[in-house]
């Protein structure tokens, strides 16, 4: 069977104020990103309310044939007019959709089905992450000239399988209004804490190829309580920031170094790592950030008493984890485990909350 794939970008975006297509990840747009991601699909179509109002849209493009009707008018438009059997179909405002969830449909579909859709937890449906065969026209044709516009209304009348996502749930987030926009741009921040030579270097350092061996790209930024000296004394880029430069870059082909002066070092170092799936932070343990603690036994030490936002203990000591009950204590050398409970919430979104930091907190109690 062959396939091609479809881009829905001809909705209103009412909630949103602005095109939905035009909003952009990492200073990509979402059009861009989805066009990218499926590349690999001979023929990709952009459905779109009226072809000639989009001159900001390079790609092939299909107007609606049936106007003002969602999603629903996008697809049978698509459908009719491609010259493939059937299309993978996917909301512009889904940008996290990859590649892989595409080619599963495709695996999944055969001649004695309509479409294939992608569910997640407990079977919930997602009519606009899925693959339809042109056998799907007629169907679309008269609940679209019955005015019945509602995806699931489709799927009632289809012979359709499902497939389940399972922890690839999160690439199914779409970004409707301002307030998921802010969520979605929001970094997946970790912060590591510890006393000193509690072993957080090397836990990172032991956790960065776990998480690279499942496809994430990660990014580590190191807080010192000290002021420590940039670069290396003595070479040209040192010598240049130490004669007043804002900012010295140095670079060959394969990587590049910055030293920047400014005045919110936290934002800065997290806006530097953007782009990152993943930021682990070394320290940071008055931040906002989501944490690990380790707390080690020949230390002596007991868990940080005013740490805000700790998501579980790494620890020899079995006992830790009765400071907070419910938090999982991890062992220091299980970092498969540490690894896998990251993961889990990377994917379920733990890691872009924020918790009101420390020393904010101690000082309101102390105006109170």
């Amino acid at each position: 069977m062959h396939y091609g794939a479809v881009i829905l970008a001809g909705g209103k975006s009412r909630r949103m104020g602005q095109n939905k297509a035009e909003l952009t990840l990492h200073g990509v747009r979402f059009l861009d990103k989805l066009v990218y991601e499926l590349s690999g699909f001979p023929e990709i179509l952009i459905s779109v309310d009226d072809v000639g109002r989009h001159p900001e849209i390079p790609y092939p493009m299909i107007g609606d044939v049936f106007p003002d009707c969602g999603p629903m008018g996008g697809l049978y438009a698509a459908l009719k007019y491609c010259r493939s059997e059937a299309l993978f179909t996917v909301s512009c405002d889904t940008p996290l959709v990859s590649k892989g969830i595409a080619d599963a449909l495709c695996d999944r579909m055969d001649k004695d089905v309509d479409a294939v859709i992608v569910v997640t937890g407990e079977g919930r449906k997602h009519p606009l992450c899925g693959i339809y065969r042109k056998s799907c026209l007629p169907i679309l044709e008269k609940l679209l000239q019955q005015g019945q516009y509602r995806m699931m209304e489709l799927l009632k009348r289809l012979q359709i399988r499902t497939y389940d996502v399972g922890t690839e749930a999160w690439r199914l987030m779409n970004v409707n209004t301002p307030q998921e926009m802010k969520r979605l741009r929001t970094g997946n921040c970790l912060a590591v804490c510890g006393w000193k030579n509690a072993g957080k270097t090397t836990l990172v350092e032991g956790l960065l190829p776990l998480l690279k061996r499942n496809g994430l790209t990660v990014a580590v930024v190191k807080h010192d309580g000290h002021s420590y000296v940039p670069d290396v004394p003595g070479t040209d880029s040192y010598r240049f920031f130490q004669a007043g430069a804002d900012a010295a870059v140095i670079f060959d082909a394969e990587k590049c170094s910055l030293t920047r002066r400014c005045n919110d070092p936290e934002a800065e170092a997290e806006r530097l790592a953007e782009g990152a799936d993943l930021i682990l932070l070394e320290g940071f343990k008055k931040s906002t950030y989501p944490k690990l603690e380790i707390v080690r036994k020949e230390q002596g030490a007991q868990p940080m008493a005013e740490l805000r936002g700790r998501i579980a203990y790494v620890s020899d000591r079995r006992d830790v984890g009765r400071e907070i009950p419910g938090l999982p204590v991890f062992a220091p050398d299980d970092q498969e485990a540490i690894a896998a409970f990251i993961l889990k919430a990377y994917r379920s979104g733990a890691l872009k909350e924020r918790y009101e930091a420390a020393g904010q907190i101690q000082g309101r109690e102390k105006e109170d």
